[in-house]
């Protein structure tokens, strides 16, 4: 009997002690887990060299495990905090039993500068961003990143010098202003109501000699104003009039009446080359969607694409002017109806160009090729860069003689015409683009626009 007591008591002891360590290992990780200080990682998108009139932060917080929860921002001058400002994140929180998951992220763009902190003064100030996760670190409190700035403050803004004089734009058409800019801007350009156009070095010796070839886009109205705008890295903004005047222009209107043949043709192809998009279960219903929402998307790819430009002039001839009938013309209004009612309304930025079968398309000017492939309403499409924001787009081609990085020269092959994307025939769709914008191709086939808009301002320069 004694023996079997021993070893029950030994087992009981036994036990206690695995619990006891159980118990222990519990709490260390729970202690661990509740001091923890660690928080969301802090990236600042463009940080600020100082702070001006208008400086924002462009602030990510990002954790792999637990959620942002919270991100601040403090403005501090003579130990005085001068501006606060939070964003709560509205995420649920993640259940401790189910680690893992997506990361959690946090972006947010606030304004720092003197608009919104009156009484900032020039001299230095200190910008305290934190960023709080809803883990048990802190006791319960989450984690927490905080990243101090100490920067300059000062809010002269850029000055900025018109050199051109006159300058008659047509509506959805284009011209170049020259100007300009202090030492230490940033960004500079014309803004068209809320079109920006970038401006680039007349040469590389002469930086703050600007140019800016700048757009009346066919939206805008003719009242628009246009001011020459340059910016430094605090955010300070200098503006600048200049003397223009805009031609308005009438555009086309058309009625294209939609037929299942035809839908049946387009849809298919683009729904199949465009893994982003959703069967609707309805052939109407997908044209809609083609024709509207990958309109806009293809736009704003078009946009991304004219970041990729180079900051000198890649040509020097006129633009080429394929030798084919004109069957639609830019801004052409066009009416959509099936079956007798009207179901959408768009507009056609561009020139359709038709002649034989799969006929020879040529590089309207030397440039780079930035895209080679297939793009949405576009089909089979070329798009060159011709520098300082200026690119031209073949699209609806049967085949591509060129791919993204070819450097290629005025008349060169680029490809055949075709009926991808949304054409109605074999075609050719050809559009000049600025800053990713559709403008009117007219002007740049002119010689003597392309001399009294472009030529001439540089000659002064040696250009």
């Amino acid at each position: 009997m004694s023996k079997l007591h021993d070893k029950s008591e030994t087992g009981v002891g036994m036990a206690l002690i695995f619990l006891l360590l159980v118990l222990v290992v519990i709490f260390v990780a729970l202690g661990i887990k509740v001091m923890s200080r660690q928080g969301p990682g802090i990236i600042l998108n463009k940080p600020p060299k100082g702070l001006g009139i208008k400086t924002e932060l462009v602030v990510e917080a990002r954790d792999e495990k637990h959620n942002v929860k919270e991100l601040a921002v403090e403005v501090i001058q003579g130990g005085q905090v001068l501006h606060q400002d939070r964003m709560i994140s509205s995420a649920r929180p993640r259940r401790w039993w189910r680690p893992g998951g997506a990361p959690s992220t946090a972006q947010w763009t606030v304004p720092v500068g003197r608009e919104v902190t009156p009484g900032l003064k020039e001299g230095r100030a200190t910008v305290r961003i934190m960023a709080l996760n809803d883990s048990w670190g802190r006791f319960f409190r989450g984690g927490r990143t905080e990243v101090v700035l100490e920067l300059p403050v000062h809010f002269q803004p850029p000055q900025l010098g018109v050199l051109t004089s006159q300058h008659y734009i047509n509506q959805g058409g284009c011209d170049m202003v020259l100007f300009t800019v202090s030492p230490g801007t940033t960004e500079s350009g014309v803004q068209v109501g809320t079109y920006f156009f970038r401006s680039f070095p007349v040469k590389e010796s002469m930086p703050e000699t600007r140019l800016c070839v700048f757009a009346f886009p066919y939206n805008v109205g003719p009242s628009t104003p246009a001011r020459v705008v340059a910016r430094d890295d605090a955010g300070n903004e200098g503006l600048a009039n200049f003397t223009y005047r805009v031609f308005p222009k009438k555009f086309h209107t058309d009625t294209i009446t939609l037929t299942d043949d035809f839908m049946n043709r387009v849809v298919p192809p683009i729904l199949g080359q465009t893994p982003e998009m959703r069967d609707e279960g309805s052939l109407l219903k997908n044209f809609l969607e083609i024709n509207g929402p990958l309109r806009e998307i293809d736009a704003q790819r078009l946009v991304e694409l004219s970041k990729h430009t180079a900051s000198t002039f890649l040509w020097k001839e006129p633009f080429l002017r394929l030798p084919s009938k004109t069957e639609a013309s830019f801004a052409d209004y066009r009416t959509y109806t099936y079956n007798g009612e009207v179901v959408d309304h768009q507009t056609h930025l561009g020139f359709d160009l038709a002649g034989l079968e799969h006929m020879l398309v040529r590089a309207s000017n030397d440039g780079i090729v930035v895209f080679a492939g297939f793009l949405g309403i576009f089909g089979n499409t070329v798009v060159i860069d011709h520098g300082c924001g200026i690119q031209s787009l073949y699209g609806h081609m049967s085949s591509l003689a060129v791919k993204e990085g070819d450097h290629v020269k005025r008349e060169q092959e680029i490809g055949r015409s075709g009926q991808t994307g949304l054409a109605g025939g074999d075609h050719l769709h050809l559009t000049m683009l600025l800053d990713g914008i559709s403008v009117n191709p007219i002007e740049w086939w002119d010689p003597h626009w392309i001399h009294d808009r472009i030529q001439a301002k540089l000659q002064p320069y040696g250009q």
